[in-house]
């Protein structure tokens, strides 16, 4: 898919989940530009395998999350960190049904794609016969995108209460753990 979609899309699917009435709006710009970033690609000739994998557009933006949430960031440097795996993560999701990817390059330059077109046919009234599709990989591509998108979005606020919830009780029960003392196995009485 081109880069303008891939900006303007996750743009408009978040403010239709209204994330911009409790984010600022540069945090869904900011998301948008860092999906858009990952088409670099296309601009300086760089094998499209080293920036659409599952390494830089899933692992790392999961690794922010984690990291954000475990440095007691502002609730919107929360916002921001989901956003920006939620976008990257549907860029290459969308990337798999528009051309395909290389999901573990630089391990293996393997493309995974979905390329299908569901035909239609049928006969009008005056007798002749028409043929189309009734969907395609990239109809069904975009519907599964705008869905992966809208969702986590239009539930942001829920997200990170329960990623501050479910951190907040992992800090305790490792600082619970640090104060008990071990119980020794060799007991004389």
């Amino acid at each position: 898919m081109d880069s303008l979609f891939h900006f303007t899309f996750p743009i408009i699917a978040a403010l239709a989940a209204r994330v911009h009435l409790k984010h600022p709006i540069k945090n869904i710009l900011i998301a948008a530009f860092l999906t858009t970033a990952v088409d670099i690609d296309h601009v300086i000739g760089i094998p499209r395998g080293l920036t659409h994998n599952i390494f830089v557009l899933v692992l790392i933006p999961a690794l922010f999350v984690v990291y954000t949430f475990s440095r007691r960031k502002m609730y919107q440097q929360k916002g921001l960190a989901i956003l920006i795996f939620i976008f990257l993560a549907s860029h290459l999701f969308l990337d798999i049904f528009t051309g395909g990817v290389a999901l573990f390059y630089p391990l293996s330059t393997q493309t995974y794609g979905i390329d299908f077109n569901v035909p239609l046919a049928w006969t009008n009234m005056n007798g002749t016969d028409l043929n189309g599709y009734l969907a395609s990989s990239l109809g069904i591509g975009i519907t599964l995108f705008f869905i992966m998108i809208i969702v986590p979005c239009y539930f942001l606020d829920e997200i990170i209460e329960i990623m501050e919830e479910k951190h907040e009780n992992f800090r305790k029960a490792l600082k619970d753990l640090g104060k008990k003392k071990p119980k020794s196995y060799y007991h004389y009485s």
